[in-house]
């Protein structure tokens, strides 16, 4: 009696410990969310959808608390055999857009993309925000280990909604509400807000105006590593007239432990325009050690056969660089770059290595951890010799001195 009790329990779905439910124009998908393996993911995900958590409107850079998702069109479908995805929560309904900040990577080979799973769109490693996107009834492993999966969707009926938003294609439908419901002591036990995600706020500080030559911002108090400053003008508040002040904006990357900075007052434009009006942002992205320049420092990522070394000089502006294979001999070469950028966890690099194919290279690195010496990352790489860029490698990489 107590085999065939077992066998019966074995038998039987299991039933989710934290639920959210999804409404949209299709029908209802309810998703089991795998706050134990992905809990900032899920933290995320709960936050931005009950408005309990700020984040930027993307349109003007204000603080806002409105609930997420409501309202998000499904602008991305992508409907072909072997990749079926719904992507939607871009706060702008295209591919660009999100909620001011960025969190890290949660992979776990517990988790992969087999049909119906709700994961993390992003442009690279490291840089979660807002965007998500269900998966079709097919597997697609080259997303695995690349996009943080966070939640699965096993029932039939939300199975058959999640197809029939697929069917619909872009834009055709929408979420209109999204509930959460715990059904076990974990899940009611899992804290959202004690998960170490960023934290968007309003600066403190004063404005310094000079006609004609600066409107000035003075911070109130230090930054820490992985904190970013942003800033947007309008001269009416008319919708559309919000544009950000990129020049103004300001990322203090990787300090010593504990270490703080002050920063001098920033300048925000020069005070030509009869009125303006700001919404500044200080986003605190907990946990951050990505380097704001990679002057003097090597890079070193895993490809295929070997690894690549790149030492820049003092200017960031390119170096010497090693390919070493796992056998024959190494070849030195040299490269310049050709841009930059960092967010709170990743970084990227376009570099043109100089008499050697592939030419040219677009380095994501995700910053994980740090030690003194050393940032531990993994990397997604791009290649082109000239057209377009297409996947090269992905692995392990590192930033050291």
């Amino acid at each position: 009696m107590k085999n065939l009790l077992l066998l019966v329990l074995l038998a039987a779905p299991l039933r989710a410990a934290l639920l959210a439910r999804v409404a949209t124009t299709k029908g209802e998908i309810v998703t089991a969310l795998q706050y134990d393996k992905a809990p900032q993911a899920v933290a995320n995900f709960i936050t931005l959808a009950q408005g309990t958590r700020a984040h930027l409107d993307p349109a003007t850079g204000a603080l806002s608390y409105k609930p997420y998702y409501i309202g998000e069109k499904f602008f991305r479908i992508v409907k072909s055999p072997g990749f079926e995805i719904a992507q939607t929560g871009s706060g702008t309904g295209t591919n660009s857009g999100g909620p001011g900040f960025n969190f890290k990577d949660e992979f776990t080979p517990a988790l992969r993309h087999v049909p119906y799973v709700l994961s993390m769109a992003n442009s690279g490693p490291n840089s979660n925000g807002s965007q998500i996107f269900f998966t079709g009834n097919t597997s697609i492993p080259s997303l695995d280990d690349v996009h943080t999966i966070f939640g699965l969707v096993t029932d039939p009926a939300s199975r058959a909604t999640v197809d029939a938003i697929l069917t619909a294609g872009s834009d055709g439908s929408s979420i209109t509400g999204i509930t959460f419901e715990r059904t076990d002591p974990a899940a009611v036990a899992f804290n959202e807000f004690a998960q170490n995600l960023p934290i968007v706020t309003q600066p403190r500080g004063n404005l310094s105006v000079t006609r004609n030559v600066a409107a000035k911002w003075a911070l109130a108090e230090p930054l820490m590593a992985g904190d970013i400053f942003r800033a947007f003008r309008s001269t009416t508040l008319a919708p559309g007239s919000w544009a950000e002040l990129t020049a103004a904006e300001v990322q203090l990357g990787i300090l010593p432990v504990g270490g703080t900075y002050n920063l001098p007052p920033l300048t925000l434009d020069n005070a030509t325009n009869d009125k303006e009006f700001f919404n500044l942002s200080f986003t605190r992205h907990p946990g951050s050690v990505t380097p704001t320049a990679l002057n003097t420092r090597f890079l070193t990522i895993e490809v295929s056969g070997g690894r690549i070394e790149y030492h820049f000089n003092i200017s960031a502006s390119g170096g010497s660089a090693v390919y070493t294979p796992d056998s024959g001999s190494a070849l030195p070469f040299s490269f310049s770059v050709l841009s930059f950028d960092t967010t709170a966890h990743a970084f990227s690099v376009i570099v043109e290595n100089l008499g050697i194919n592939p030419r040219y290279l677009l380095i994501k690195a995700g910053c994980d951890s740090a030690t003194p010496s050393q940032i531990d990352c993994h990397h997604s790489t791009s290649a082109s010799s000239g057209g377009a860029y297409s996947p090269f490698a992905s692995g392990p990489a590192a930033v050291t001195r």
